[in-house]
């Protein structure tokens, strides 16, 4: 994400929606497994700002995104040799949108189980670890149906950035493109306890180029 402007804009892409049936219309299911499309996928050239071995991450400079962290995949076999200053072609998906919904005792245990699930990358057979789910939940504090965006008071400390906004802080989160998510979107209202979860951006192939 934007690293400089992370507490108060999570602007970027989201995806599917995914929740067991019998659920609001809000957190219904698009597929009974996690998954995240290949549709979601993007190619760009940047160059590494900072590397994160610990947590397997790296922080990424483009040009028209500025600076934006993501996790390395175990397809990035080759993540032991990147170093700061490498200009690098990265396959990467951003944020994902699996979860919109109000908040009840239902769905704050599917996000639960979303979370310890995680998501499977469609169509890639030899990746083994699973996309991370992170949570978010508090009161929405306004709906923009135009741009596809929800505000909430962040009550639960879920987002997956190190450190994690403070619980009161309001939070634009990524934006959602779904249609599952969309339709959710538009049954929220100001003053709702709402819950959250996406994915986090997730590189796949990260290239050298000098």
């Amino acid at each position: 994400m934007f690293l400089k402007n992370r507490r108060t804009a999570l602007k970027l892409l989201s995806g599917a929606a995914v929740a067991t049936a019998g659920m609001p219309l809000a957190a219904r299911a698009q597929s009974a497994e996690l998954t995240v499309p290949n549709r979601y996928q993007n190619f760009k050239r940047g160059t590494i700002h900072s590397m994160h071995p610990e947590a397997r991450s790296f922080v990424i400079i483009w040009q028209d995104l500025g600076r934006v962290k993501m996790k390395a995949a175990d397809l990035v076999t080759n993540f032991a040799s990147l170093r700061v200053g490498q200009t690098v072609d990265v396959h990467w998906y951003d944020y994902l949108d699996f979860l919109i919904a109000k908040t009840t005792p239902a769905v704050t245990a599917r996000a639960k189980a979303m979370l310890a699930e995680g998501a499977r990358l469609e169509g890639i057979p030899g990746a083994r670890q699973r996309v991370n789910l992170w949570q978010m939940s508090g009161m929405c504090t306004r709906v923009d149906t135009a741009g596809n965006v929800v505000y909430l008071i962040n009550a639960s400390g879920g987002e997956p950035d190190k450190p994690a906004p403070d619980s009161g802080e309001v939070i634009q989160m990524p934006q959602i493109v779904t249609e599952e998510g969309k339709a959710a979107l538009r049954t929220l209202k100001t003053g709702d306890q709402i819950t959250t979860v996406f994915s986090q951006q997730t590189a796949i192939q990260v290239t050298v180029i000098r």
